[in-house]
């Protein structure tokens, strides 16, 4: 069993890279009777202007929201982790909620309050001061925007976790030695966390690179494209080019590779900013006075309102609309939008979503649960290997993932391209590493002597997993199952490859209904699936604290 294991999930990881490759050294899609070898979609994609522009978009675009999100997450954790402000703790949780949230839903929303002329926000400074345009969502500073407000809370756990583990003695040191709060902060607190600093900026960094929906929708109006863009164009425009978009595939590979193995080798240099020892102390909590504690909690009620509450107040607006207008009348007031929900085909969708991610996400729960298990059962170097190789598709874009899965099973006599189960292949793939990692530090917990004891007793190996390990680690499991269905809910890059009429989901839906132009049916489908996502994120909150245990990570 344990190496039926290792070999099927060697097979979801590495077949779609291969096939991704043979696929871009290909002058047709695999299988065409006149495929033959070439270099030509590799030249194509590493001299065309037209790719190279949508590189650098990438690279510029990545480099501005890593930059900006380290800035204002790692602000944000420092007033939360180290500083006596008033009402940190119940705002932690609340900066936590957009990184649980599908960012096309915050894009919807920022187009509904930023459209240059029917946005709320411009809207009322053209009636209010005669400004024309005071923020235009189309534009660069607006997709950096929108994945700022997303990513910043990744930064926001990511340095919460650290400042809480650094020595407070150091502190206390600076402190004596006469230094006041800001400049401690400044001088001794930013150093000692700069591994991780170094490791989110670049795993930010990669996430922004590989993202599809926000440039894709916010950079069409201004003819601003990055390589998910080039590639889902080359892929879906007539005439396709899926030769192409493989080879293009890989250059966006490069770049999450590179920003991968640079963060890895970041941690591994971590030990030279070792902070917590046997003779460690608490964290030492600066003292605010009346202006800083004002100014440090208004900032973090100010980023979630930027990020949940005012864009989610204009998508609810905008969805009770019959069409996007600065003019708002009770006579635009609607509930078609709503109504169209009860249309069959978005039936369908919102009954695909919630099927893939409950019962998807039930199966790939206990898949990455009994894989640990596996991993942690093998003492041979198989074990070492597939804890290895579990990380690999953290650095695949899903895009590319997507890419790759589509050539292969076109390319292999299985009749489930098309289906459901093409989709649930996917969505295990791309969540694999975040899966088996989880569920790593709960098997921790769980002690050998327990399974030992009832293979002893004569259970085999996968009825001592059932009937002891998996009762056990019941409320990880919750957690994790969770985590996977909000993945799995608001997945789009993926899916967007690999569905069709039969297995449309609610992100699809979504995104056909802007594509189609018809930005206020995409609200309210937006606003369904973001209840969907706020229902199941504040009852697993009160069930099991899933966001206490985000920060607590």
């Amino acid at each position: 069993m344990q190496t039926l294991m290792f070999l099927l999930t060697s097979l979801l990881i590495f077949a779609p890279l291969i096939y991704l490759l043979i696929g871009s050294f290909s002058s047709e899609v695999i299988g065409h009777p006149d495929a033959h070898p070439t270099l030509d979609n590799w030249i194509t994609v590493y001299t065309s202007p037209l790719y190279i522009t949508a590189f650098l978009n990438t690279i510029s675009l990545s480099a501005v929201t890593s930059v900006v999100s380290l800035v204002v997450g790692g602000a944000m954790a420092w007033v939360v982790a180290r500083t006596n402000a008033p009402g940190k703790d119940t705002l932690a949780l609340l900066i936590v909620i957009p990184l649980m949230l599908s960012n096309t839903i915050t894009t919807l929303s920022w187009i509904a309050l930023a459209a240059p002329n029917a946005g709320f926000i411009n809207a009322a400074a053209r009636a209010l001061f005669g400004v024309n345009t005071i923020f235009n969502i189309y534009s660069f500073g607006g997709i950096a925007l929108v994945l700022v407000t997303h990513y910043a809370s990744f930064a926001f756990v990511a340095m919460y976790a650290a400042l809480r583990s650094i020595d407070g003695s150091l502190e206390e040191a600076s402190a004596m030695a006469g230094a006041g709060t800001y400049q401690t902060a400044w001088r001794m607190t930013l150093p000692l966390v700069w591994p991780t600093i170094i490791s989110s900026t670049l795993i930010i960094f990669v996430l922004a690179a590989e993202n599809f929906s926000v440039p894709t929708l916010l950079g069409a109006p201004f003819n601003f494209q990055t390589l998910p863009a080039r590639i889902f164009y080359d892929m879906t425009v007539e005439p396709s080019k899926p030769t192409l978009a493989a080879a293009a595939g890989t250059m966006l590979l490069w770049i999450a590779l590179l920003g991968t193995f640079w963060q890895r080798k970041t941690i591994a240099r971590a030990k030279n900013y070792v902070t917590i020892t046997g003779k460690g102390s608490r964290p030492r909590i600066a003292e605010l006075g009346r202006t800083g504690k004002a100014v440090c909690s208004g900032g973090l009620v100010l980023f979630v309102l930027i990020a949940v509450v005012i864009p989610y107040c204009a998508l609810v607006l905008g969805s009770f609309l019959s069409f996007l207008t600065p003019r708002l009348t009770m006579k635009l007031l609607t509930l078609d939008n709503y109504l169209r929900l009860f249309t069959p085909d978005t039936f369908v969708a919102t009954r695909n979503s919630l099927l893939y991610s409950v019962f998807g996400g039930l199966f790939m729960t206990l898949f990455y649960v009994f894989l640990a298990y596996c991993i942690k059962r093998s003492h041979g170097t198989s074990g070492r290997l597939m804890e290895y190789a579990v990380i690999v598709p953290t650095a695949i874009p899903g895009l590319v993932l997507g890419l790759g899965i589509l050539w292969t099973f076109v390319g292999l006599p299985l009749p489930i391209y098309g289906t459901a189960a093409i989709l649930i292949i996917a969505y295990l793939s791309r969540n694999v590493g975040y899966g088996v990692r989880q569920s790593r530090v709960a098997l921790v917990q769980v002690s050998d002597e327990l399974t030992e004891a009832a293979q002893m007793n004569g259970a085999t190996a996968m009825r001592a997993f059932r009937d002891v390990t998996v009762p056990i680690l019941q409320p990880v499991l919750l957690a994790l199952w969770t985590m996977l269905f909000m993945n799995v809910f608001t997945e789009l890059g993926l899916t967007i490859l690999l569905y069709n009429y039969k297995t449309v989901t609610l992100p699809i839906a979504l995104w056909n209904d802007m594509a189609s132009g018809h930005q206020t049916r995409a609200f309210a489908i937006a606003v369904l699936q973001a209840v969907i996502i706020f229902t199941i994120i504040f009852a697993a909150n009160w069930r099991w604290g899933i966001l206490k245990n985000t920060l607590d990570k």
